[in-house]
């Protein structure tokens, strides 16, 4: 009997479903799926404990993966074109000492306040953001590398004059230059934004972000839409647009991603872009 139970253990820890998790990013236009091997046991859990399988799935392996996806997800989530891709740096008179990442943060933290403050004062809403602080670090062989400064993803609500004049110091006087560009999604992305804003990941150790932001959205995964044999040919079919705007139709494709989990088992992640409305309007009710 004990060898029965040890068989039908094995049986429910095999990967029989295929689990399809959506994501929908706010009210932008693009939209993820994530397309991977699930156990019978896994089929049968809380929806609470299927989402959290589809954040920290291969968790042991994509940890770094996870986090920056998530971080991506967020802007898509929350910010568009008619925000701000912004970086803070400091003048020589301003630059915290290398390894200083408390007066780091707490000038971020001053600035925001500031922020808030200004945003109240002129009767406009309090801008939301995400931040990435690239620190100057001295390693074990007493070696400087880099130079302490802030990567931004800002709300638009401000001019980039406003935002230039608001990173200063407690007399008044300002700390360093602020590059300030409108995000562009026609020839970018907020993954080459945000990859970029995490590139050194030596020298970075958080991400912080406004309050208010809102999440990503995961609606209640499926487990029966997809066959194994369908998963198997779709994962032999990574870039093919025309097959994957027939599973999901009103999107096209920006990128499909494939990875061999921890687990020795297969996942994809299909990027989507929503297609514009070429429908004709009815002129009657126009304007």
């Amino acid at each position: 009997s004990t060898s029965r139970r040890q068989r039908q253990m094995c049986i429910r820890d095999r990967a029989w479903y295929i689990r399809e998790q959506k994501h929908i990013l706010g009210t932008s236009d693009y939209a993820e799926v994530d397309l991977f091997e699930t156990t019978d046991k896994e089929h049968t859990a809380s929806t609470r404990r299927k989402r959290e399988l589809a954040t920290s799935i291969a968790q042991q392996k994509y940890n770094d993966m996870i986090a920056r996806r998530y971080f991506c997800q967020l802007a898509y989530t929350n910010f568009g074109e008619s925000d701000w891709a912004a970086t803070f740096t400091y003048d020589h008179d301003h630059q915290p000492a290398p390894g200083d990442f408390d007066q780091v943060d707490r000038d971020w933290t001053n600035f925001t306040r500031r922020l808030k403050r200004f945003c109240k004062k002129t009767g406009r809403e309090a801008s939301k953001w995400m931040q990435v602080a690239e620190y100057s670090v001295v390693d074990e062989d007493g070696k400087v590398t880099g130079r302490h400064h802030h990567h931004v993803i800002l709300q638009g609500n401000l001019t980039w004059q406003e935002i230039k004049d608001l990173w200063r110091d407690s007399t008044g006087r300002p700390m360093g230059l602020v590059k300030v560009e409108p995000i562009d999604l026609t020839c970018s992305s907020f993954e080459r934004l945000t990859t970029y804003m995490t590139k050194a990941s030596a020298r970075i150790r958080r991400w912080r972000q406004s309050q208010g932001l809102q999440k990503p959205k995961t609606p209640r995964p499926n487990d029966t839409r997809w066959s194994r044999k369908r998963f198997d040919e779709a994962f032999a079919l990574p870039d093919d647009r025309e097959y994957w705007e027939k599973k999901y139709p009103g999107y096209t494709l920006r990128e499909c991603e494939q990875h061999i989990t921890g687990n020795n088992t297969k996942h994809l992640i299909v990027k989507l872009k929503k297609k514009p409305d070429t429908r004709r309007k009815n002129r009657r009710n126009q304007p």
